[in-house]
């Protein structure tokens, strides 16, 4: 049985048109009778379709009949309950309310903004406006040799190692999982082995001599950079996914900001400032 046969079949089920009869007597007993606009709750092939693919959606399977009507039942509860708490003014100065209403008319002026490709010629202007932004990372060559965790020792025997590095004598280095030469390194790769206290300190670091200490989050370092590569103008072949990101998030703040200025046109926004 596929999805339409479960839904035709839902419809024809005296639970359901029990639900809707429910629905109208629930009006009646408030005190209101039902009309054919809010206070009618129509499930047809439409709302029916729609629970059963949540359904598949999340289980990766049919809802059986049972599951069905109760998706159903569920559903009508929800309007039920939706109008008549609108009806008691429940929703008003209520800031969750206020504030889910609003991101839900946001999501629908950026929906199109979202939707739309730009032209090469907008995600190069953007990278036009601010290269530095988009540019590659610059790249370090270095060797590092790994003393201990960051202690009142370890710096005092910084002034017995370093002299002999430099020598080119072999001294003792604790053994950590990380290789002690780095070619063309990024900045988010250094980063990532050794944290950004480490990168940032590397920059400073005079090329072609053992240097120290250097701190990273595992302890110190003794550091030898031996090239370091300038940053590469950004090319959009390359940076395009980050630039067309930006992009969108522009396109999408700006659709949000024309919309409401639309909208704020008809209101009368009145100010009272506390005296």
């Amino acid at each position: 049985m596929n999805w339409k046969d479960v839904v035709r079949r839902g419809l024809k089920e005296p639970l359901v048109h029990f639900l809707i009869a429910g629905a109208f007597v629930f009006a009646l007993l408030s005190g209101r009778a039902p009309d054919l606009g809010e206070r009618r709750i129509v499930v047809n092939e439409q709302v029916v379709s729609a629970l059963v693919g949540r359904f598949h959606d999340s289980f990766r399977r049919m809802p059986t009949k049972e599951e069905t009507d109760g998706l159903i039942a569920d559903w009508v509860r929800d309007q039920v309950y939706y109008r008549e708490a609108l009806a008691l003014g429940l929703d008003r100065n209520d800031e969750v309310v206020v504030r889910r209403m609003r991101r839900k008319m946001e999501s629908l002026a950026v929906a199109d903004a979202e939707s739309k490709i730009p032209s090469d010629a907008a995600l190069q202007a953007l990278i036009d406006k601010d290269p530095a932004r988009y540019a590659e990372d610059p790249r370090t060559s270095f060797e590092q040799i790994y003393l201990g965790a960051d202690t009142p020792d370890t710096r005092k025997s910084v002034d017995v190692h370093l002299p002999k590095v430099r020598r080119g004598e072999a001294i003792p280095a604790l053994p950590i999982p990380i290789p002690g030469r780095f070619a063309d390194a990024s900045s988010a790769d250094i980063s990532g082995q050794f944290g950004d206290e480490f990168t940032l300190a590397l920059r400073t670091v005079p090329t072609g001599q053992w240097s120290g200490p250097v701190a990273s989050g595992l302890g110190l370092h003794l550091v030898k950079v031996t090239k370091r590569s300038a940053a590469q103008p950004p090319i959009l072949s390359k940076v395009r996914q980050r630039v067309e990101n930006d992009w969108r998030a522009a396109a999408g703040d700006k659709a949000q900001s024309d919309a409401y200025g639309r909208i704020l046109k008809g209101y009368d926004v009145v100010i009272v400032l506390p005296k």
